[in-house]
């Protein structure tokens, strides 16, 4: 007689997805790690090893959905606490805002969001006592799910307070909410066309919101997509694009130096646009990613592990890019964990980026550019540096960037001559915050 299969329960389809978004954000929220690194730490596990697609895409929905959207979620949580479980349950509170992001946000079937969740409450060892508690606040949510429509919640509740307060010093109110309504929507899927390929772009469908830009509102797996394997296309928010696009025309033939490469998108724009580039990168596991990327694109570069505020050469360059570590406050809308952070750390990545500025200009010829740009929003992290460097340096100049360097729309140009682009201006879709600059040394 062969065994019998167990039978899995109604309620208990779909745990194991659930249980996996709430042992990542456990972790993303206690030690401000990344989702992606947990996510693959977990996916080695016993308990999720060989977890279908579909169960990764609803994992992976969740966290997002939840971090994206937790400012409401605890809005909507506190209209049925009489106080915060947080303090003496930090995971009976996931498990209750994982519940309401499904019942709200993600209008995923009542039954099943509240039952896992009583499941997952049950199975808690420190905090099952809790399970009436869970099962009374979530009914309730349930019962009352009308009730919750988008104009019931102020975008600006999704941004810490703290956060708001330092982007008060240099932003106005309009631009503020611009930001805060640029985290609402899942960011959709920007790629970038090799030149010689710009000819599959209608192959690839999807929509063209600039040369060689293509935008996804709705894709799968990524490695699934046409051409992938194929090395004709990389993932490249369409602000992040910009940079090199600006300079692409001067730089065939030319020597340049990359300063912090990996994971190599704007490695690929220099490459692509005919530069010679040498890439440097501190982080031997970033090489590797590095060398994968190009790899797939079937781009060559003279990879360095190095550390990029220290490395020297005897050639001096015509051109450096430094594309700097920073608080990545710009691409909050696709890094929401950003949100959860108590502190940016900002001392320590001002001084990293000025470092980075001076042995960039070190590395230039008389007459060579400096292109530096961050994905973030802080200004301290953009304007601030290069008016800085400018001050300390008289070998330097900044090179003014105009609208016909690229097609971009004039607002984002600053009377200075660099570029401030914010979130949500590009396109149908928006777009990640930049900040861009070009230095010439004289």
């Amino acid at each position: 007689m062969s065994p019998t299969k167990k039978t899995v329960k109604p309620q208990e389809k779909g745990y194991i997805p659930r249980a996996l978004a709430l042992d990542i954000l456990d972790e993303v929220v206690r030690r401000n790690v990344s989702p992606d690194d947990r996510l693959e730490f977990y996916l080695k596990k016993e308990n999720y090893r060989n977890l279908p697609k579909e169960d990764i895409a609803l994992c992976k929905s969740i966290v997002m959905t939840t971090l994206r959207r937790w400012g409401h979620i605890e809005q909507v949580l506190y209209n049925y606490l009489k106080k915060s479980v947080h303090s003496h349950s930090p995971r009976i509170h996931l498990i209750m805002m994982t519940a309401i992001c499904q019942l709200i946000f993600m209008q995923s079937p009542p039954y099943a969001a509240v039952n896992l969740a009583i499941i997952q409450t049950k199975n808690d060892k420190k905090s099952y006592k809790l399970k009436n508690l869970v099962n009374a606040v979530l009914r309730r949510v349930s019962d009352d799910i009308e009730k919750y429509t988008d104009d019931q919640f102020d975008n600006l509740e999704l941004i810490p307070k703290w956060m708001i307060d330092r982007w008060k010093n240099y932003y106005s109110s309009d631009e503020i909410n611009q930001i805060a309504s640029s985290l609402l929507n899942i960011p959709p899927l920007d790629i970038t066309l090799k030149k010689i390929d710009e000819k599959i772009a209608k192959d690839l469908g999807g929509q063209s919101i600039a040369p060689r830009n293509i935008r996804f509102k709705k894709y799968g797996f990524i490695p699934d997509i046409k051409y992938y394997h194929e090395g004709k296309w990389w993932v490249q928010d369409v602000a992040a694009s910009i940079p090199v696009r600006i300079i692409q025309n001067e730089i065939s033939n030319k020597n340049i130096v990359d300063l912090c490469a990996a994971p190599g998108g704007k490695t690929a724009n220099l490459i692509d646009a005919g530069a010679k580039v040498t890439a440097i990168e501190s982080s031997i596991d970033r090489i590797s990613l590095l060398r994968i990327n190009l790899k797939r694109l079937n781009f060559e570069a003279d990879i360095i592990h190095a550390d990029g505020t220290k490395w020297s050469s005897k050639l001096k360059y015509d051109g450096v890019l430094i594309d700097a570590p920073c608080s990545s406050t710009g691409v909050i809308r696709r890094n929401p964990d950003i949100l959860r952070r108590k502190s940016h750390n900002l001392d320590y990545l001002i001084n990293l980026q000025h470092k980075l500025l001076i042995n960039g200009i070190k590395l230039l010829k008389k007459g060579g550019f400096l292109l530096y740009c961050t994905c973030s929003l802080e200004k301290e992290e953009g304007e601030y540096q290069i008016d800085r460097i400018l001050d300390e340096r008289d070998d330097i100049e900044l090179r003014k960037i105009h609208e016909k360097d690229f097609v971009i729309s004039q607002e984002f140009i600053h009377p200075n001559g660099y570029l401030r682009i914010l979130p949500n201006t590009i396109g149908d879709g928006g777009n990640d915050g930049f900040f861009i600059s070009i230095l010439q040394k004289k």
